[in-house]
Protein backbone atom coordinates (compact mmCIF):
# COMPACT_ATOMS: atom_id res chain seq x y z
CA UNK A 1 0.00 0.00 0.00
CA UNK A 2 1.00 3.60 -0.57
CA UNK A 3 -0.97 5.62 1.98
CA UNK A 4 0.83 8.89 1.12
CA UNK A 5 0.59 8.49 -2.68
CA UNK A 6 -2.93 8.90 -4.05
CA UNK A 7 -1.81 7.75 -7.51
CA UNK A 8 -0.68 4.30 -6.34
CA UNK A 9 -2.39 1.46 -4.60
CA UNK A 10 0.80 -0.61 -4.23
CA UNK A 11 4.55 -0.01 -4.29
CA UNK A 12 4.95 -1.58 -7.72
CA UNK A 13 8.46 -1.84 -9.16
CA UNK A 14 9.50 1.71 -8.31
CA UNK A 15 8.06 2.10 -4.82
CA UNK A 16 5.67 4.62 -3.36
CA UNK A 17 5.98 8.20 -4.63
CA UNK A 18 7.86 6.99 -7.75
CA UNK A 19 6.23 6.87 -11.14
CA UNK A 20 5.98 3.53 -12.97
CA UNK A 21 6.31 5.26 -16.36
CA UNK A 22 8.57 3.99 -19.16
CA UNK A 23 9.31 7.21 -21.07
CA UNK A 24 11.28 5.65 -23.90
CA UNK A 25 9.02 2.58 -24.25
CA UNK A 26 11.87 0.07 -24.02
CA UNK A 27 10.16 -2.14 -21.46
CA UNK A 28 12.19 -0.83 -18.50
CA UNK A 29 10.59 1.64 -16.12
CA UNK A 30 12.35 4.98 -15.72
CA UNK A 31 13.12 4.28 -12.07
CA UNK A 32 15.35 1.36 -13.21
CA UNK A 33 16.50 2.80 -16.56
CA UNK A 34 19.69 4.87 -16.47
CA UNK A 35 18.93 5.99 -20.04
CA UNK A 36 15.24 6.72 -19.72
CA UNK A 37 15.21 8.85 -22.89
CA UNK A 38 17.09 6.27 -25.02
CA UNK A 39 14.97 3.30 -26.16
CA UNK A 40 18.08 1.38 -27.25
CA UNK A 41 19.86 1.47 -23.87
CA UNK A 42 19.07 0.98 -20.20
CA UNK A 43 22.58 1.89 -19.01
CA UNK A 44 25.14 4.45 -20.16
CA UNK A 45 27.74 1.87 -21.20
CA UNK A 46 31.05 3.22 -22.50
CA UNK A 47 29.58 5.82 -24.86
CA UNK A 48 26.78 7.26 -22.74
CA UNK A 49 23.04 7.49 -23.25
CA UNK A 50 21.91 8.37 -26.76
CA UNK A 51 25.17 7.13 -28.31
CA UNK A 52 25.55 3.72 -29.93
CA UNK A 53 28.04 1.18 -28.57
CA UNK A 54 28.67 -0.10 -32.12
CA UNK A 55 32.14 -1.24 -33.17
CA UNK A 56 32.28 -1.04 -36.99
CA UNK A 57 35.75 -2.57 -37.31
CA UNK A 58 35.22 -5.24 -34.60
CA UNK A 59 38.42 -4.35 -32.76
CA UNK A 60 36.78 -4.33 -29.33
CA UNK A 61 36.68 -0.52 -28.99
CA UNK A 62 33.31 1.18 -29.52
CA UNK A 63 33.29 3.71 -32.38
CA UNK A 64 32.60 6.53 -29.91
CA UNK A 65 36.09 5.95 -28.42
CA UNK A 66 37.83 4.76 -31.62
CA UNK A 67 39.55 7.47 -33.69
CA UNK A 68 40.07 4.85 -36.43
CA UNK A 69 36.62 3.26 -36.46
CA UNK A 70 37.26 1.71 -39.88
CA UNK A 71 40.70 0.26 -39.02
CA UNK A 72 40.69 -2.85 -36.85
CA UNK A 73 44.44 -2.48 -36.25
CA UNK A 74 44.24 0.96 -34.62
CA UNK A 75 42.13 3.02 -32.24
CA UNK A 76 44.19 6.21 -32.84
CA UNK A 77 45.87 7.51 -36.03
CA UNK A 78 49.41 7.22 -34.71
CA UNK A 79 52.17 8.57 -36.95
CA UNK A 80 50.94 7.16 -40.26
CA UNK A 81 47.19 7.65 -39.87
CA UNK A 82 44.26 5.28 -39.90
CA UNK A 83 44.49 2.42 -42.36
CA UNK A 84 48.31 2.51 -42.43
CA UNK A 85 50.45 0.41 -40.09
CA UNK A 86 52.96 2.31 -37.95
CA UNK A 87 56.05 0.22 -38.66
CA UNK A 88 59.75 1.04 -38.98
CA UNK A 89 61.13 -1.81 -41.13
CA UNK A 90 64.75 -0.66 -41.08
CA UNK A 91 64.65 0.40 -37.41
CA UNK A 92 66.06 3.88 -38.10
CA UNK A 93 63.47 5.66 -35.97
CA UNK A 94 61.35 6.84 -38.92
CA UNK A 95 58.09 5.08 -39.72
CA UNK A 96 57.92 3.50 -43.19
CA UNK A 97 55.07 5.83 -44.18
CA UNK A 98 57.52 8.77 -43.84
CA UNK A 99 60.76 6.99 -44.74
CA UNK A 100 61.70 7.25 -48.41
CA UNK A 101 64.39 4.61 -47.83
CA UNK A 102 62.47 2.20 -45.63
CA UNK A 103 64.93 -0.65 -46.17
CA UNK A 104 68.07 1.41 -45.45
CA UNK A 105 68.59 2.04 -41.74
CA UNK A 106 71.10 4.83 -42.46
CA UNK A 107 68.84 6.96 -44.68
CA UNK A 108 65.33 8.38 -44.74
CA UNK A 109 65.68 10.46 -47.93
CA UNK A 110 66.42 9.40 -51.51
CA UNK A 111 69.80 9.42 -53.06
CA UNK A 112 71.15 5.94 -53.19
CA UNK A 113 69.12 3.95 -50.67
Amino acid sequence: RCPHDADKTSEGTCGCSESEVDSDHDGVKDCEDDCSADPLKTGAGVCGCGVSESDADSDGTPDCKDECAGDAGKIAPGVCGCGVVDVDSDEDGTMDCLDKCKHDGKKVSPGVC
